[in-house]
């Protein structure tokens, strides 16, 4: 085996988190990976099985469960949980073991929430093998499954001991899942990052190629801008929130289309669009800005069209986990780098914005 790479750490606050994040770190994850009883439970995806194979191997002695669970966002179910837990129970799985999470965000939730509530609470490791999952799914410890009336409405908090991320894995990840996987790296710097945001937009064309430089530079800077809001507010009441940047709107035209008609990130991209349209109204966002923003997501797309019928849409909005009484709040942007949370945006905004967002 090859000498270890060099592998970046940035702690998360008091969360017991550490993710370590380089090129080539799969070979070499046994040095990462935390767990008491030195016992490991994979679980992987079958797109993820090559990854998990190396990550098996680099172990220091073979795994106690190699369990697959299915791709996509339907897999993202209780029934996943009880299979996993029948799968761990049945090896023998102890409080001191551990879980490894191989695959992208949907199996980071999955087993995230699995992990949590098993014998009241188990360690897991997160390994995220797409772009979404490296920016923003694996990291925080919101883990959750979908309930036919939304998305991540069932879950809990529970922390990852390390998250291992590893650009190499995006090498053969389909164009789709990774130019819409972007979006979520894109949005940490929107959000909070300016000096990443310009960055970011000069070296689009290399990451769209994925160039392994520039690729590295916006998933780190990502990974911290995360990493900083989960340290500041680790429950998510306060600035933590504006990682939803996107999500109000996105996550309603995600259920309104079965969760199959767009991947996460593409409607995170939608939902980014209507709200530059209320940021120009409420936040003072430039037009100069919302401009910047569009480009980067017209080159990242195309994307789907989503739904947009309010009869549709409306309930779902209702449904949204972080709704209160004065309405479904938002993150607006104020100009990039700068985003705040704004509780009182109603459902009809949402709409109306959704109804004249633009690819442009």
């Amino acid at each position: 085996m090859s000498d270890p790479p060099a592998a970046r750490r940035v702690p998360v606050g008091d969360s017991g988190s550490t993710i370590w994040i380089g090129q080539g770190l799969l070979d070499h994850a046994g040095r990462h990976l935390a767990s008491a009883s030195g016992r490991f439970l994979i679980v992987s995806a079958p797109s993820a099985e090559p990854h998990a194979e190396r990550v098996r191997a680099a172990l220091p002695a073979p795994p106690l469960l190699h369990l697959t669970l299915p791709d996509g966002e339907g897999a993202k179910t209780l029934g996943a949980v009880e299979a996993i837990a029948e799968a761990a129970l049945s090896a023998g799985l102890r409080r001191d073991d551990a879980f490894v999470a191989v695959g992208g965000g949907v199996l980071t939730d999955v087993v995230g929430f699995a992990a949590a509530i098993l014998l009241r609470g188990v360690a897991w490791n997160a390994i995220p093998t797409t772009t979404a999952g490296m920016a923003d799914a694996a990291i925080g410890g919101k883990t959750a499954v979908n309930h036919p009336r939304g998305k991540n409405l069932l879950g809990a908090f529970h922390p990852p001991r390390s998250i291992l991320v590893d650009p190499a894995c995006l090498e053969t990840l389909p164009d789709r899942d990774y130019r819409s996987g972007l979006v979520e790296a894109y949005k940490a710097a929107w959000i909070a990052d300016a000096s990443l945001a310009d960055r970011a937009a000069a070296a689009l064309p290399a990451i769209r190629s994925r160039d392994a430089t520039a690729l590295l530079d916006l998933l780190e800077g990502a990974v911290r801008v995360k990493a900083r809001l989960v340290a500041e507010d680790p429950g998510d009441t306060g600035r933590r929130r504006l990682l939803n940047f996107g999500h109000t709107l996105g996550h309603a035209l995600e259920a309104a289309g079965g969760y199959s008609d767009l991947r996460h990130g593409e409607a995170v991209a939608w939902g980014i669009r209507a709200a530059l349209e209320i940021s120009r109204r409420r936040a003072g966002l430039s037009d100069g800005d919302a401009d910047a923003v569009r480009r980067v997501l017209a080159e990242l797309g195309p994307f789907p069209p989503p739904e947009r019928r309010p009869e549709r849409l409306a309930p779902l909005l209702a449904l949204d986990k972080k709704s209160t009484a004065r309405g479904a709040a938002g993150v607006l942007l104020e100009r990039i780098g700068t985003a705040r949370v704004e509780e009182s945006v109603s459902a009809e905004e949402w709409l109306e914005a959704a109804a004249i967002m633009t690819t442009s």
